[in-house]
């Protein structure tokens, strides 16, 4: 199990650092500058909390306060960071051609992730020709019961943190076809294991259907899972042959990332 994975059963917490993530967050993305009592008031926090946190904020140039309204806006080092910021995953560079060519392949939308602890971050999206697509930029955040994108993660996961994190956190109906009861989620993931491969109909979003496979890095002993990536399509299951066309190509581009990314 990785470092990811472990983070969905023992979770890490600085409150401090994740109270002053909500202070800024809120501060970035209100349409109208907040001031403190608004801010205290909008994410539940004392006002002295508050207070102390816009402080620190404000001395480090995150944010700044309006002199006339009292009010915070965004700071200059927030602004400059934010012009510079690049996201740089080497993994999204060298997955993407093999990805770009599944896609052609077989018409469909394709997302590249990575577990994000008790989620899965989107790294990336290869977009079909198609006029009607899904589509979800980089930077999105997925449910880790997501269909077929989560159970490729969870099939790698120990089982017995499994059912641990399954007690914590039942598993969501999203849709009427979800799979909710946990023997039978669990049964799921061990054949996907044995496969290599998941795949869902409308688990997660009515009229589409996705198959999922992993992504490795290592060999042998020091192989672990680092990312995965999942086709989603409206039709993936009209033809049963295209699923399993599908399977088939996805599963031998996991084998073929996997493997040149263990040459890194």
């Amino acid at each position: 199990m990785n470092s990811d994975q472990k983070a969905i059963s023992i979770s890490y917490s600085a409150p401090i650092v994740s109270k002053a993530m909500r202070v800024l967050k809120m501060i970035l993305t209100e349409p109208e500058n907040p001031g403190i009592s608004e801010i205290a008031s909008r994410l539940n926090l004392a006002k002295s909390t508050t207070h102390g946190i816009l402080a620190a904020l404000e001395e480090t140039g995150w944010v700044l306060r309006d002199p006339i309204t009292r009010k915070y806006t965004c700071g200059f080092t927030t602004k400059k960071i934010a012009e510079n910021a690049v996201v740089r995953i080497s993994l999204v560079e060298l997955a993407r051609p093999y990805l770009e060519k599944l896609s052609d392949c077989l018409e469909e939308d394709i997302f590249l992730g990575m577990c994000g602890g008790s989620h899965l971050l989107i790294l990336d999206q290869v977009e079909s020709a198609r006029d009607i697509k899904i589509t979800a930029r980089p930077g999105t955040r997925l449910s880790l019961y997501a269909g077929a994108a989560g159970k490729i993660f969870l099939a790698y996961h120990d089982p017995d943190d499994l059912k641990e994190i399954f007690k914590k956190n039942p598993i969501p109906q999203f849709t009427p076809h979800s799979i909710t009861d946990p023997h039978q989620y669990l049964s799921q993931l061990q054949e996907i294991r044995e496969k290599g491969i998941a795949w869902d109909s409308e688990e997660y979003l009515l009229n589409v259907n996705c198959v999922a496979a992993p992504i490795f890095h290592g060999k042998k002993n020091r192989k672990r899972m680092v990312a995965g990536f999942w086709l989603v399509g409206l039709d993936l299951l009209v033809s049963p042959e295209k699923m399993e066309r599908a399977k088939s190509m996805a599963l031998e581009t996991s084998e073929t990332i996997s493997r040149i990314l263990s040459l890194k």
